[in-house]
């Protein structure tokens, strides 16, 4: 029998939602395992304080360095740093960020800043939690450690530096391989560049129980190629966060307005009612007065239900804070991708390169014809998720080598 004391936990399972049931000090039971993959599938939700986990894939990690110590200015730094990095959350969607401490070191902090995007209307469950946090938060993992592990259908890997999660990211891929390897260094290597040094000193992956976990051949394998010893482990229980965030979407915010305001006229009216049937005769003009304010109260509740006639119902799109979320296409990620599968004899080049989240242009020469239909098959294999436009190499008779035009168009963007 569930308590209703007890805290309910929504979290992204490897494969589909998980629903957790417990409190800190007596852990969580898992109740709900290989759910759907969208929250929004969700039921039979027990009653209970209901938190739930954004996936990493719908969230943001901005790790920074600042001079102070003081967590009084963290929130306003950290805006200043997004703005500053070109990353604007929709103002009309809530409270989309939050910053967490990420460390101490030679008298600087390391704050976590932390964006999700505006969640589609199937990204949420029909019950609305009272908080939120982002998955990676509700695990213990391993102090100075890489953790690997699975959710909804992909891998997604964090950083934890000094007891301290200080990043995480979604990668590319459902199973384990070169790109993943390459997604990870590739994060470790921007981030120093930018002042926020990972030093790395073990891999952890989590293994779940499920058929989707890799073999430890795999495991093995994937281990050499990254060039560090893989210790895999099962996934942790889920634990509380040390505080929960501060991010609430905007229709979740309205509707705790809506029941603030509900419990709110239910007390008057009660008020109303004690005054009535207690002591109406003798404070007639009393009762006339908080009739005229239940009056005034019951306008203002009606315009609140007006103004959030749709609560419950999320919108779909967000692809305005997709090109931040989505690193793999990041002009310079594409530009490394279309690069690295450039045939090794070195007889194939580049020419001109312009690459937007829709839309990649490349324009180029070789000395012969071939490596230009080998680099066309390998272009289409290394960027899939781009429709290519592929036109055989033409010969330029002044400087006999064959020119190249290959154009790709985000999936589902083209006219």
């Amino acid at each position: 029998m569930s308590n209703k004391k007890e805290s309910v936990l929504l979290i992204p399972g490897p494969d589909g939602w998980e629903i957790w049931q417990g409190a800190q000090e007596g852990g969580f039971r898992k109740i709900l395992e290989n759910g759907p993959l969208k929250a929004s599938g969700l039921e039979s939700i027990p009653p209970g304080r209901l938190l739930m986990g954004f996936p990493v894939r719908q969230a943001l990690a901005v790790p920074f360095k600042v001079q102070t110590d003081d967590d009084a200015m963290f929130e306003d730094l950290a805006s200043m740093h997004l703005e500053k990095s070109g990353i604007r959350p929709e103002s009309d969607a809530g409270q989309l960020t939050d910053v967490f401490t990420a460390g101490y070191e030679d008298g600087q902090t390391t704050l976590l800043c932390v964006v999700i995007s505006k969640p589609a209307a199937d990204a949420m469950p029909m019950l609305p939690p009272n908080a939120f946090d982002i998955s990676a938060r509700f695990f213990p993992m391993a102090a100075d450690a890489v953790t690997i592990w699975r959710e909804l259908g992909r891998w997604v890997f964090a950083v934890n530096r000094g007891g301290y999660l200080a990043y995480f990211q979604s990668l590319s891929g459902g199973s384990l391989g070169s790109d993943m390897i390459r997604d990870i260094q590739l994060a470790i290597t921007q981030l120093g560049l930018q002042g926020v040094n990972l030093a790395i000193n073990q891999v952890v992956l989590w293994k779940s129980g499920h058929h989707s976990d890799p073999t430890d051949e795999e495991i093995k394998i994937f281990g050499n190629e990254l060039g560090a010893k893989i210790n895999h482990e099962p996934k942790p229980l889920p634990v509380m966060p040390d505080r929960m965030s501060h991010i609430v979407p905007a229709d979740v915010r309205a509707h705790q307005r809506f029941k603030q305001e509900r419990q709110k006229r239910k007390l008057i009216i009660a008020a109303v009612l004690v005054v009535y049937f207690g002591m109406a005769g003798y404070f007639a003009y009393d009762y006339f007065q908080l009739s005229r304010k239940l009056e005034k109260q019951n306008e203002r509740l009606k315009g609140v239900r007006n103004q959030h006639l749709d609560i419950g119902l999320f919108n779909a799109d967000w692809d305005q804070l997709a090109p931040v979320v989505d690193s793999q296409h990041w002009p310079l990620q594409l530009l490394y991708r279309a690069a690295t599968i450039i045939p090794s004899t070195q007889g194939l080049r580049f020419k001109l390169f312009e690459a937007s989240r829709d839309r990649i242009v490349i324009r180029g020469e070789a000395v012969e014809v071939e490596l230009t239909s080998d680099y066309a098959s390998k272009l289409r294999r290394a960027l899939p998720d781009y429709q290519w436009s592929l036109p055989p190499a033409v010969p330029d008779n002044k400087t006999d080598r064959w020119k190249f035009t290959y154009e790709g168009t985000m999936e589902g963007e083209a006219e």
